[in-house]
């Protein structure tokens, strides 16, 4: 789950942009969390975010896959397009998706 201290920075500055984010380092990767709510996760320099019914059609329309963890499919994450990632305002949006998502299955 590794990611370079280049791509740290970068994504830091983007999400930071976008949205009030916390971001934790997690086993050699980062968890990513809007409130208390964790909704994605960076690994291998790539980004991915909570999925759902609500949100899951955006990322298949610009064809992101699934996120790989440890060489294991890992269908709850999708990764983010790069253009959305260079749009503050529109990374927002999926951000707001994501955590909204993570708030739903936490109450389950």
């Amino acid at each position: 789950m590794p990611v370079s201290p280049d791509f740290v920075t970068r994504v830091s500055r983007q999400l930071s942009e976008a949205r009030p984010i916390r971001i934790k380092k997690m086993f050699g990767g980062l968890g990513i969390y809007l409130d208390e709510a964790f909704f994605g996760v960076c690994d291998d320099d790539g980004t991915f975010f909570k999925v759902d019914e609500s949100n899951l059609k955006r990322y298949e329309e610009a064809g992101m896959g699934p996120w790989m963890m440890g060489g294991v499919l890992n269908d709850k994450y999708r990764q983010v397009p790069e253009a959305v990632m260079d749009e503050p305002g529109e990374l927002g949006e999926w951000i707001d998706a994501a955590a909204e998502v993570a708030r739903r299955k936490k109450g389950k």
